[in-house]
């Protein structure tokens, strides 16, 4: 199972002021899962990982976030795809990238980040991003005031974990 190194952060600049570590190729991650099912959305792990972004917003004296629809949305299909596909990145195998997604939703903010994790529960994918310096900036970015969530499974300990900001 990946761990915390192969976990990745991205920022997306859809503007010329702001600026991402997004520039950088990424690379995308195969994954031979250990007992495949099929993807299964675990809501209230979306849920309890939305409340600790807040949480941990609320340490460091930032405003909490709104959960958003369409980012729930948005998130979703990023971890299902994952899941469904077998793979771990921001880009998918084909080459489409956090930026490209964002386009394609026709999403209306010029800055936007996501932060996704492959791991074994909940409160570990959050430690992850806690600990991790480029998830951690996105956790408590006070540029950012909106966050979709979404968690699936395929399997005990197999787990995807997506979390997108907007300003």
């Amino acid at each position: 199972m990946l761990g915390v190194a192969a976990m990745m952060a991205a920022m997306i600049g859809l503007s010329p002021t702001t600026v991402g570590a997004s520039e950088i190729q990424e690379q995308t991650i195969s994954i031979a899962f250990v007992n495949p099912q099929y993807p299964k959305t675990l809501r209230g792990e979306a849920d309890a990982l939305a409340a600790d972004v807040n949480a941990e917003r609320a340490r460091h004296g930032v405003p909490a976030l709104v959960r958003d629809a369409t980012l729930d949305r948005f998130a979703h299909a990023k971890a299902t795809e994952m899941a469904a596909r077998g793979y771990f990145g921001h880009t998918d195998p084909d080459g489409v990238t956090f930026q490209d997604r964002l386009r394609a939703w026709h999403w209306p903010v010029a800055y936007a980040s996501e932060n996704i994790a492959f791991d074994r529960d909940e409160p570990a994918a959050h430690a992850a991003f806690v600990n991790s310096p480029g998830h951690y900036a996105n956790l408590i970015d006070g540029k950012v005031r909106r966050v979709g969530v979404a968690v699936v499974t395929v399997g005990d300990g197999e787990t995807f974990y997506v979390e997108d900001f907007s300003a």
